[in-house]
Parts: structure tokens; C-alpha cells; sequence
């Protein structure tokens, strides 16, 4: 039995067993390579389950429209599992977004340009900064208010869609059946690079690498 085949096994056995079956635990216990695979299997099992009856009211702002918007920017955007674990992280450390980019800014010694490194963290958090441009500067000191490794959230950022496909478009995908409802919103595209004339210390951290 093959990694993806036990992690599937697990997921189904979780799922049948009426426990909290999170597609993204499993995701981020297969390897990077093994990512879009898996996603893809136990989609294909969650087409054929018979689904729960749903009720819009009580969907929206539930925790599971949460995990089914954060899971459609994870597959689609650029950024790996960040858009799922990087909320997460910052919850479990009990860091609101701005106290996490003050001490970020400050960690990076760049306090002067907060507003450009809260620009770059949301767009993070939204799966559409490119994490190969992501320094690794930026992971260990953002892992350490976090409570994780720089090397841990590098993993995680690994793209779920090979580059070589191109900018994704959102599928439909097994984790919005979960939740009986299609996301709320849409992954956008992947940040904008400024201008080689506007390009400073800031940019270099989050987009050089």
C-alpha cells in the first residue's frame, strides 16, 4: 500500500466512522509531490457519498464555510497549504492579524513599512503570494511567533497545482461537497510584483527569494 493509499484508507475510515474527516490534516501529512493526487482521490470519494441535507443559514459564517474558502484559495492559488495553516497558527499562538505583522515588521527591522508587510502577510493568508519568493528570513521569523518552523511553513507553501499547469482556476472541489455549498470566494490572482523603480527592502523579503 502506497502513502497516498493509506492517508486515502485513514480519510475514508475517518469519514465513514462520523468523525471530523479534515481533508486538510490529511493534505498536510502527504508529501508535496503527493498533494494534488490525494486531493483528487478523496474528491472522487466525497462525489459518491451520500450527502447531508443543507441548510444555507446555518452554512454561512459556520466553521465549515471557513474550511471549504480556505481549502478552494489552498488547491487554486499559489501558496500551498498556507491559506489553511497560517490562520490556524495564528489563532493557536492567540495573535490577532495586526499584533502578528507589528511583530513581524519589527522582527524584520523593517517597523517603518508595517503597512507593505501586512499587505504581503494577507496576501499569504489568501494563497496568492508565490512562497518560492518568500525568504527564508521571513519564514523563520514568522515561524517563531507562530510557534513553528521556517523549514515547516516552507513545506506547507508548496503548491498544491503544478506550475506547469499554469494559474489555476478554481475547480469544483471535494471539500465544497463536504460542506454542501460552492465557496464564497474565489481565488484571486497572485500578487503583483511592484516595479523594479518602487522595489525595496520590504519587497526583496516577500518576492526575491
Amino acid at each position: 500500500m502506497t502513502d497516498i493509499d493509506r492517508l486515502l484508507a485513514d480519510y475514508i475510515a475517518e469519514h465513514r466512522a462520523g468523525g471530523d474527516a479534515d481533508p486538510r490534516e490529511y493534505l498536510s501529512r502527504a508529501s508535496p509531490a503527493d498533494r494534488t493526487e490525494l486531493a483528487a482521490l478523496i474528491d472522487t470519494y466525497l462525489t459518491y457519498v451520500p450527502r447531508l441535507p443543507f441548510d444555507q443559514a446555518t452554512f454561512r459564517g459556520s466553521s465549515a464555510e471557513r474550511t471549504v474558502d480556505e481549502l478552494e484559495r489552498a488547491i487554486a492559488g499559489r501558496a500551498g497549504l498556507w491559506p489553511t495553516l497560517l490562520p490556524r497558527l495564528r489563532d493557536r499562538a492567540g495573535l490577532k492579524r495586526g499584533e502578528l505583522v507589528d511583530r513581524l515588521a519589527a522582527t524584520l527591522g523593517v517597523t517603518g513599512r508595517k503597512d507593505k508587510v501586512a499587505g504581503y502577510y494577507h496576501e499569504m493568508e489568501q494563497g496568492r503570494l508565490p512562497a518560492e519568493g518568500v525568504s527564508d528570513k521571513v519564514l523563520e521569523a514568522l515561524g517563531r511567533l507562530v510557534g513553528e518552523t521556517g523549514q515547516a511553513l516552507r513545506e506547507a507553501g508548496r503548491a498544491l497545482t503544478p506550475p506547469e499547469q499554469g494559474p489555476a482556476t478554481a475547480p469544483s472541489p471535494a471539500f465544497a461537497r463536504r460542506a454542501y455549498s460552492e465557496p464564497s470566494v474565489a481565488p484571486g490572482a497572485a500578487a503583483p510584483v511592484p516595479p523594479q523603480a518602487q522595489w525595496d527592502e520590504v519587497d526583496e523579503l516577500f518576492c526575491g527569494g
